[in-house]
């Protein structure tokens, strides 16, 4: 793995470069997992953080320390926003992919100019040699991670400083923002679908983090826009996940039970956004978790 400091497009306060301003990169290989891959070896949009988890995560938590799994104490910075990419191209299960990455610190700002949050942001490529000399992109992932608190009070979990033992200062100057529950879920528009019944999380869609993992809330909204889909007269055979917008809003935790609503938003392409509400929330709740699923079409049309 290799890594350098550089800079990042985006927006950036003027002053001083500061440790806070670095960009960890990273250029490793992952090896292919078979079950990441479908019917026509392209690789699964569930599947696409697996391969760029060890750039965004192991190599922050190599250099800052891991999260303390045990007690659950301190500053960790737990996902908040994911948007995950994938091509329908083949690949070579016996070829390792290449993983292209950075990630960099930000910091997110009230309307008065006061901190409001500090956010980790990674951005991450899945290449393959093409047909010459020139790497063909087969997927990405934007993540990011909001600094918070264990702390069952909203004032002390928010972070709006650097921890000192951290080393890289009090606050980095780069400007960036969170994507708005709202840009997924249509405010005050009622949903297409709604599930009727209750649906269970149960242990084996937990991680270490003692809640869902992430993924599995992808997993189980695509299986739900996919009956969607089908009841709505679409051929599952010719379409398939090829893009994913999420926020985590609200950790789920196993034995809890949810329902899933979703909205058609668009036709060209395809997309369509769900919701995951918690059992026993009312009608005005805001859900847990809410997905923007883009489906495209196989390109040879089966």
């Amino acid at each position: 793995m290799q890594t350098g400091a550089g800079t990042q497009p985006g927006r950036r306060q003027r002053g001083t470069t500061s440790a806070a301003d670095r960009v960890w990169r990273a250029r490793l290989r992952e090896a292919v997992h078979f079950p990441d891959l479908s019917e026509r070896r392209a690789l699964k949009l569930s599947a696409v953080l697996h391969y760029t988890s060890r750039a965004h995560f192991g190599l922050w938590h190599r250099r800052m320390g891991t999260p303390n799994f045990e007690r659950f104490t301190g500053v960790f910075t737990p996902l908040y926003f994911v948007a995950l990419e994938v091509s329908d191209t083949p690949l070579e299960p016996m070829q390792p992919v290449r993983v292209r990455g950075e990630t960099y610190l930000a910091k997110t700002l009230a309307a008065d100019g006061t901190v409001n949050h500090l956010i980790r942001e990674g951005r991450h490529s899945v290449l393959v040699p093409g047909a010459s000399a020139a790497e063909v992109m087969v997927a990405s992932a934007r993540l990011t991670n909001v600094f918070t608190r264990y702390d069952s009070d909203p004032v002390r979990r928010r972070v709006t400083t650097l921890p000192e033992a951290m080393g890289l200062g009090e606050l980095p100057s780069r400007v960036g923002e969170l994507p708005a529950l709202e840009t997924i879920v249509p405010s005050g528009r009622r949903p297409d679908f709604a599930e009727a019944d209750t649906s269970v999380w149960h242990y084996g869609q937990t991680d270490a983090n003692r809640h869902v993992n992430g993924m599995e809330y992808l997993r189980m909204m695509e299986c739900y826009v996919a009956d969607v889909l089908h009841r709505a007269g679409h051929d599952l055979r010719r379409l398939y996940f090829a893009g994913a917008r999420i926020i985590y809003r609200k950790p789920c935790f196993r034995g809890e039970g949810y329902r899933r609503t979703a909205w058609f938003r668009g036709e060209a392409p395809l997309t369509i956004s769900g919701a995951f509400y918690k059992d026993g929330d009312g009608n005005d709740a805001r859900p847990a978790v809410a997905i923007e699923l883009t489906v495209s079409q196989h390109e040879s049309g089966q």
